[in-house]
């Protein structure tokens, strides 16, 4: 009982990390698009192509974000089959990393096809 507890625990930790790392992506992604909007109203010439952007600014923007955005996803990777393991014993926490495992791969097969075909949808 303890090992399909774990399972179904471990099971949701992929989805949940996934939500997280999806969602930086469009926090960060409105903030770069927030930057290149206020570049072109402040910058004169920019839209004319006689003046540089500031492409520094978006690297900045996207460094710090990157960084700042993955704290959580990583406390919990690690944290979570530790808190298992304390909480629940050995037996939950090789449930958990079977769930983890087993549907992170799912997961990730999913969303490779998923990138490809929004790859490929957006060339049309």
């Amino acid at each position: 009982s303890k090992v399909v507890a774990g399972m179904l625990i471990g099971g949701t930790i992929p989805y949940f990390l996934g939500a997280l790392t999806m969602g930086s992506v469009g926090r960060t992604a409105q903030q770069m698009v927030e930057e290149v909007r206020r570049q072109f109203r402040e910058i004169t010439g920019l839209m004319e192509g006689e003046a540089k952007a500031d492409y520094a600014r978006c690297v900045e923007i996207s460094t710090k974000s990157s960084i700042r955005e993955m704290i959580w996803p990583g406390v919990t990777a690690v944290a979570a089959p530790i808190f298992i393991g304390w909480l629940l014993g050995a037996e939950a926490l090789g449930g958990f990393l079977a769930g983890a495992l087993v549907s992170g791969v799912m997961l990730a097969l999913m969303m490779a096809n998923a990138g490809g075909a929004w790859d490929n949808a957006k060339k049309y």
